[in-house]
């Protein structure tokens, strides 16, 4: 089975700068091997957060960017104290969860998806 990747804005910026782990996985997207999803909100938070890493998301060839839905955005409602930046990985997490896909969130502040429900992994 191939693996699934919810890549936050944290795992973004990592990406921009070569981290060898997220290029791994990217590699491993371009092979067909694994799925590299990218929230649209994560886009943006990762060019607030360095400039350069969000529209270089934005532009890569082989990861799917997710748009943020109404599903999305109701899920995302229910956590009024998560910060704005994780909260559509987590609930790209919980649409997966219900729709039985498996995938795995990636960040490098797993502690900011505290309340969601959802449990990012840190590779770092």
């Amino acid at each position: 089975m191939d693996l699934t990747a919810v890549f936050d804005h944290t795992a973004l910026v990592a990406l921009y700068q070569a981290d060898p782990f997220f290029t791994g996985l990217y590699i491993e997207s371009s092979r067909g091997t694994g799925r590299v999803l990218i929230p649209a909100l994560s886009v943006l938070a990762a060019e607030r957060t360095m400039p350069g890493a969000g529209s270089h998301a934005a532009r890569l060839r082989f990861a799917e960017t997710v748009p943020f839905t109404a599903a999305h955005a109701l899920d995302a409602g229910s956590w009024p104290t998560t910060d704005w930046t994780v909260t559509h990985p987590a609930a790209i997490a919980w649409q997966a969860a219900k729709s039985g896909e498996p995938l795995t969130v990636l960040s490098l502040t797993p502690e900011a998806y505290e309340g969601t429900g959802v449990y990012p992994l840190n590779p770092g």
